[in-house]
């Protein structure tokens, strides 16, 4: 342990202590041990007085109590076995605080604690930066978290803000028959499709419930940073979901079967991985982290498949616009393009920035 000058402060803890024997000088100190044979032998006796002797020189108070005598400077040890005390020597206060410190804590606990608050008072003061760091970093931590709730969730209904409402459901079941006619086993497929947007959805909110209870600042970022990532996701699908049943219906067959052909490819109607996703959000324990970039990956391969929005022209707009009107939806087909491009072109300049930096 490093050698600390803490003489007069071990002292003072020494002196405040309940004493057996409590002397001013050395003269008192012969006469007293002298005349107590059932406290010292002659062999501590002798041992002593050489001890004190060298070491104080003149009118010292000195303290006594069992397992050591407090002196000036520092403290005899002493042992007993069998009702026999002997000297393990003279330990200076501010040196071998390992050797006799330990023993005056085992044999009077409260002196201990005492010695302690003085001995490792540097320790105890790191102990107390770090604790109130650490309340500090827990306050900010959750000021962090609340803006982000609350930017994610801007009513504070504690859903996350997506795309509300069952338009697409709507918006199928107003053309049932016409799809119908065309190939009935196309209505299957949209309905799969309709399984996969409310199964990502309720996923988007598990992943939003879990922002609470992120340990640090950087989880937080990285969460919320994959949170974003599957709103974007979730209005991607949703953006082309609707488009499909609109170009059926329309007769636009390129369009549909260009959209159809990437779902099967990232088996949009299968639903497979959200609702494992899905599974495992709900019984999650530790693994909550790894779970969170699997979902990322997985989020950045559909956005890299889908975001090819080539088929997307005035016209097409017009029509998916129309369409949602006559269902009474609340979409507004420019206004959901425009968040998916936006978010696109952040993604974009950040990923630049990252190569670069």
């Amino acid at each position: 342990m490093e050698e600390l000058d803490l003489s007069k402060e071990i002292k003072e803890v020494f002196l405040k202590f309940e004493s057996k024997l409590v002397v001013n000088s050395i003269k008192d100190f012969k006469n007293k041990v002298s005349s107590d044979n059932t406290f010292f032998n002659r062999s501590l006796y002798g041992n002593s007085i050489k001890i004190l002797d060298d070491y104080l020189k003149s009118k010292e108070i000195i303290y006594i109590t069992y397992p050591f005598i407090c002196c000036e400077n520092g403290i005899i040890l002493i042992d007993k076995k069998k009702n026999i005390f002997s000297s393990r020597g003279f330990f200076e206060f501010n040196k071998s605080i390992d050797v006799w410190y330990p023993k005056i804590q085992r044999i009077h606990p409260e002196l201990g604690k005492s010695l302690y608050k003085v001995i490792y008072k540097e320790e105890l003061l790191k102990k107390e930066q770090e604790r109130l760091q650490e309340e500090q970093r827990i306050k900010e931590l959750k000021v962090s978290q609340v803006n982000v709730l609350s930017e994610l969730d801007k009513d504070g209904n504690g859903e996350v803000d997506v795309v509300e409402g069952d338009d697409f459901n709507k918006l199928l079941k107003k053309h049932q028959k016409r799809i119908v006619d065309i190939d009935r086993n196309y209505v299957q497929q949209f309905v799969k499709v309709s399984s996969y947007l409310k199964i990502k959805k309720g996923n988007i909110q598990s992943i939003f419930n879990s922002i609470k209870d992120t340990p640090n600042q950087e989880v937080l970022n990285e969460y919320v940073d994959i949170l974003k990532d599957e709103i974007h996701v979730y209005n991607l699908v949703l953006f082309n979901s609707l488009n499909m049943i609109v170009s059926l219906v329309e007769d636009e067959m390129i369009t549909f079967y260009e959209i159809h052909e990437m779902f099967d490819n990232l088996n949009i109607f299968d639903s497979k991985h959200e609702k494992d996703v899905s599974q495992r959000l709900t019984n999650i324990g530790d693994g909550l982290e790894s779970l969170m970039y699997e979902i990322r990956d997985m989020g950045n391969q559909i956005s890299d498949s889908v975001q090819e929005l080539s088929y997307v022209t005035e016209e097409s707009n017009r029509q998916l616009d129309k369409q949602l009107s006559e269902i009474d939806s609340s979409i507004k087909t420019n206004n959901l393009l425009t968040g998916i491009q936006t978010y696109q072109m952040y993604k974009i300049n950040k990923n630049t920035k990252s190569l670069r930096g």
